[in-house]
C-alpha cells in the first residue's frame, strides 16, 4: 500500500532558518556533497552534509542565502517542472522545495528507508506545469532501492527492491536501472516495469561513485578504482599503480543490461593518473553535451577533463575533496563541489583552469577527529598519492576485496580488507592478530602497504585513530528492513552459546584478542587467524581471509565452519537471524 505523506510545513520538527549573504559569516562546517541548478538555471543550490542548502547567484557567482533544513543531506535534484528534491541521509526522508525567485520553500516531505544517498530521476509520466514522474531512491544500510512517486506536489512511496550490497549511484537506460555498490565490485539491474531484481554481476573495480550513460553513443562511463590482489605493497608495485589503480571505464550499456553478453567487448579505459603523478579517489562524474567529461578527483584536490578519444585526460586543481560535479547552463564551466573546503569551484573545461572559487561561509576550526577525518581522505599519505585509507576503506567500511600486505608478516597470502567501523576496544589488529596497538596499525598502513614517502607525525595518527575510534558499526540489516523476529534471535543467541561460537566471539564485541587455528590455512602456511568483530556482520560480503563464502549462510551450509555437528534448517535459520541482529 502506497504511504502518502502530504504537504507540511516542517519535516521533523525542524524549521528553516535563513542566513544572508553577510550572514553567512557564521563559523561552522557545512561539507558540501551534492548540486543542482534552478529550473531557470539562475541559482545554485548546495545541499550540505550539516543539513543546510546555500543558494548561489549563477549571473554574479555570489551566495546569498543559507537555509537550515535537516540534519544530513546527501544527494539534490532538480525536477523536469522545476521543483527541488533533496535526501536526508540521517533523518531517512526526502524534502520537496518550491523554487522561488527569493529562494526554496519546503512544500513536502516522505519518509523513506533509512539512509537514502543517491536519487536518480526517471522518465517522464505526464504532460503540463505539474508532471508526474518517478525518483528511484538508493538506500545505504538496507541495501534497498524504493520508487518515490511525484504528482502535484505529493510525493508517495511505491515498490522496493532488495539487493545484495549496499547501492548508491544509479541511472536509467532502456527500461532498466542500473545500480552500483556503495562500497565494493558489483552492479544490479533493475527492472523497472516489474520493479524487480534481473541479476547482479560483478564489476572490475570498486569506490563506483560516479556513473552515467552517454546520450548518444550509449556508454555507460564508470569513475572507479582498482584493488590487485595479485600485486604486492611494496613500493615498486605501489609506484606504477599496479596495486592501486584510478580508472574511468567506458563499456557498452547494452552489454551491462544483459546476462549473456562480453562485459569488455567494445570498451575501454581511461588511467587517472600516471607514475609518479598519480591521483585518488574518483568522486563524481559529468559529461558536456559537446562529448567532454570531467572527473573528480577526491583524494588529490583535482578534476580530470577529456573526450573519449583522448589517451590521457588533463588535471586541473580545485579545492580539498571535490566530489559532486555538474555541467553549468552554458556547457563549458562546470561546478565542483569541494567538500572539506566548504566551497565550490567553477573550472572552464575548454581553458582547463579554475575560474572561481566560491566559499559557502567561514569554516571553524576542526577538532582532532575532524582533522582525522581530512587525513582519512587524503592519498598523499601514499607514495605518489595513489590511495587514501577511503580506497580499501570506503567511508571506514570495507571493498570486500583482497589485499596483499605484511599485516601477516609476508606476502603471498592475500587477505579480505577488514571493514574499521566498530574497531573500538577491538584489538589486536590485523588478520594475523600481531599488530597489539590501533596506533601501531595506523602507521603500518601508511608506511607498509601505502608506501607513504615520509613516516607519519604523532599528530597526524592520533587525529586519524580518533578520527577511527568514532565508527560505529553499521546497522543490522534486519533491523534496517524491518524484518527483525525477536523470538528467531533469542533462539539463535541460545544456539551461538551452546555451539560454542563465544569461545571467539566473545561479547558484547563478538570478538577476542586471541587467535585461533579454524581449520583453514593460507597460501603461506598460516593457520591462526583473529576473529573479526561480529558487529555489523550482516553488512559485510564475502567472508573469511580469502573470501571463500560468499554470503553468511555459506558460512555455516557450505562450509561448516566450526561444526562438529551440521545444523539442521530451522537451527540454521535462527543462528543467522541472530548474527543478523548483531
Amino acid at each position: 500500500m502506497l504511504r502518502v505523506l502530504m504537504i507540511s510545513a516542517f519535516v521533523l520538527g525542524l524549521s528553516a532558518m535563513t542566513c544572508s549573504g553577510e550572514d553567512s559569516s557564521r563559523s561552522d562546517l557545512r561539507r558540501p556533497t551534492a548540486l543542482a541548478f534552478s529550473g531557470d538555471q539562475k541559482r545554485l543550490y548546495v545541499a550540505n552534509r550539516n543539513g543546510s542548502i546555500a543558494t548561489i547567484e549563477w549571473a554574479n557567482r555570489r551566495l546569498v542565502r543559507e537555509l537550515q533544513l535537516g540534519r544530513r543531506f546527501s544527494d539534490i535534484v532538480t525536477l523536469r517542472n522545476g521543483r527541488v528534491l533533496v535526501a536526508d541521509e540521517e533523518a531517512g526522508c526526502l524534502l520537496l522545495l518550491a523554487d522561488r525567485i527569493d529562494g526554496l520553500d519546503e512544500i513536502g516531505s516522505v519518509k523513506v528507508a533509512p539512509y537514502p544517498v543517491f536519487l536518480c530521476i526517471g522518465e517522464s509520466e505526464g504532460g503540463g506545469e505539474e508532471d508526474s514522474m518517478t525518483i528511484y531512491v538508493s538506500c545505504l544500510w538496507p541495501r534497498r532501492v524504493l520508487e518515490v512517486h511525484y504528482a502535484d506536489n505529493v510525493l508517495s512511496i511505491g515498490r522496493t527492491v532488495d539487493l545484495p550490497f549496499s547501492p548508491r549511484n544509479s541511472v536509467c537506460y532502456k527500461g532498466k536501472l542500473i545500480v552500483a555498490d556503495g562500497f565494493g565490485n558489483q552492479l544490479a539491474i533493475i527492472d523497472r516495469a516489474s520493479f524487480r531484481l534481473d541479476h547482479a554481476r560483478e564489476f572490475p573495480g570498486h569506490n563506483l561513485r560516479g556513473m552515467l550513460v552517454t546520450p548518444k553513443t550509449n556508454r555507460l562511463v564508470v569513475a572507479h578504482q582498482m584493488l590487485n590482489e595479485l600485486a604486492h605493497s611494496v613500493r615498486n608495485d605501489v609506484h606504477w599503480g599496479l596495486l592501486m589503480s584510478n580508472d574511468l571505464r567506458w563499456l557498452e550499456a547494452d552489454a551491462i543490461i544483459r546476462t549473456d553478453s562480453d562485459l569488455y567487448k567494445h570498451g575501454h579505459m581511461h588511467p587517472l593518473g600516471d607514475a609518479g603523478d598519480a591521483t585518488a579517489d574518483p568522486s563524481g562524474l559529468a559529461l558536456t553535451n559537446t562529448g567532454r567529461v570531467v572527473v573528480t578527483l577526491g583524494g588529490v584536490g583535482e578534476v580530470a577533463i577529456g573526450v573519449e578519444e583522448d589517451f590521457s585526460l588533463r588535471r586541473v586543481k580545485v579545492g580539498r575533496r571535490p566530489t559532486d560535479v555538474i555541467v553549468a547552463p552554458d556547457d563549458r564551466h562546470v561546478i565542483v563541489a569541494n567538500t572539506f573546503d566548504d566551497s565550490v569551484s567553477v573550472v572552464d573545461t575548454q581553458e582547463l583552469i579554475e575560474t572561481d572559487r566560491i566559499s559557502l561561509g567561514k569554516m571553524r576550526e576542526l577538532t582532532m577527529r575532524e582533522q582525522g577525518e581530512v587525513l582519512f581522505y587524503d592519498a598523499s599519505l601514499s607514495h605518489d598519492r595513489w590511495m587514501s585509507c577511503h580506497s580499501c576503506h570506503p567511508d571506514g567500511h570495507t571493498n570486500g576485496l583482497r589485499n596483499d600486505n605484511l599485516s601477516d608478516k609476508s606476502y603471498g597470502a592475500p587477505k579480505r580488507v577488514l571493514s574499521l567501523l566498530g574497531n573500538r576496544n577491538t584489538a589486536p589488529f590485523a588478520w594475523s592478530g600481531k599488530t597489539l596497538s590501533l596506533d601501531d596499525q595506523i602507521r603500518n598502513s601508511i608506511k607498509l602497504t601505502m608506501q607513504s614517502d615520509l613516516d607519519p607525525t604523532d599528530v597526524q595518527v592520533e587525529a586519524l585513530r580518533i578520527h577511527l575510534w568514532s565508527f560505529v558499526p553499521p546497522p543490522p540489516i534486519d533491523e534496517m528492513r524491518e524484518n527483525r523476529v525477536p523470538d528467531l534471535v533469542e533462539r539463535g543467541k541460545a544456539i551461538f552459546t551452546s555451539r560454542g561460537c563465544v569461545a571467539c566471539h566473545v561479547t558484547p564485541r563478538f570478538t577476542s584478542p586471541e587467535s585461533y587455528d579454524v581449520g583453514m590455512v593460507d597460501e603461506k602456511g598460516n593457520r591462526e587467524f583473529n576473529p573479526p568483530s561480529l558487529r555489523g556482520v550482516s553488512q559485510r560480503r564475502p567472508f573469511f581471509h580469502d573470501n571463500r563464502a560468499s554470503t553468511l549462510e555459506d558460512v555455516f551450509l557450505k562450509h561448516r565452519h566450526q561444526l562438529d555437528e551440521a545444523l539442521d534448517d530451522e537451527e540454521r535459520v535462527a543462528l543467522l537471524a541472530f548474527l543478523r541482529s548483531l
